[in-house]
């Protein structure tokens, strides 16, 4: 999510009064050359349990989408908009032409870039800070590490698909209790000028016909190994492949925001 300064300059003198999810006064990140260097402590996610074995297991493909209905469930967020949002944010194909949120995403400079694994994620992220850039999203939600030093204590928790769909929502939760109106809260989400914010979530609203259209899919690739996965006939296949394209990538598609 590229943040572009949402409407905390008047709360500046507020920030003295917040304290953390645990009662004690804020603190600054563990590492900020890592992180960054502007708070938005205000919208500190709680911290999240560890995640069930079962979700360890899970393909890279899955991650995302398993922890973002979870963190759906705990936010209260109904009709999965997150999810969603979380196609748009870091969404790809897959290798048999279907469409996930992939957890080792990272944006910056106006790309953005897919890794196998999370630590080739993380080594980028170090390497664009290394050259002095700051606004570098990551994750399943696209956190951003400038306009939110304080979402995560490390890189590593950065790209946790857990902890980074948790805070998204804690965010996103935020926004509309500010905001009025969960609609408001999503374009706030990626920008606070209203036309980015509103071209933002038109694509949010279009990736939405893909999470309905194959929501049996996604539930059961969050299932893991231990779900019982049901045998996709070729007309099913066919079907989802069908929404996939029509919804994901292309100049005309809602997939990927312009940064």
């Amino acid at each position: 999510m590229a943040m572009r300064r949402p409407l905390l300059r008047a709360v500046g003198p507020l920030l003295g009064l917040l304290v953390s999810p645990a009662g004690g006064a804020a603190a600054p990140p563990a590492n900020l050359s890592q992180i960054g260097v502007w708070s938005t402590a205000l919208y500190a996610a709680p911290k999240a349990p560890p995640p069930p074995a079962s979700r360890k297991a899970l393909p890279p493909e899955a991650q995302c989408i398993a922890a973002i209905l979870d963190a759906e469930k705990a936010a209260g967020i109904h009709d999965h908009l997150l999810l969603a949002m979380g196609f748009t944010e870091s969404g790809r194909r897959t290798e048999d032409r279907l469409f996930t949120a992939w957890p080792w995403t990272v944006n910056t400079e106006g790309r953005s870039h897919y890794f196998p694994t999370r630590d080739a994620a993380i080594a980028f992220v170090r390497e664009t800070q290394a050259r002095g850039v700051q606004s570098i999203d990551v994750g399943c939600l696209q956190v951003n590490l400038r306009w939110h030093p304080d979402a995560f204590p490390d890189l590593v928790t950065a790209f946790d698909p857990v902890a980074n769909a948790r805070y998204a929502a804690s965010f996103l939760s935020a926004l509309r209790r500010d905001h009025g109106s969960l609609e408001t809260a999503i374009a706030r989400y990626h920008s606070s000028q209203s036309e980015r914010g509103e071209a933002y979530r038109q694509r949010v609203t279009g990736n939405l016909r893909w999470v309905a259209g194959a929501l049996g899919y996604l539930e059961t690739l969050a299932a893991g190994p231990s779900g019982s996965a049901p045998v996709w006939t070729a007309a099913e296949r066919g079907r989802l492949s069908f929404l996939s394209g029509l919804f994901a990538d292309g100049p005309a598609r809602p997939l990927l925001p312009n940064q």
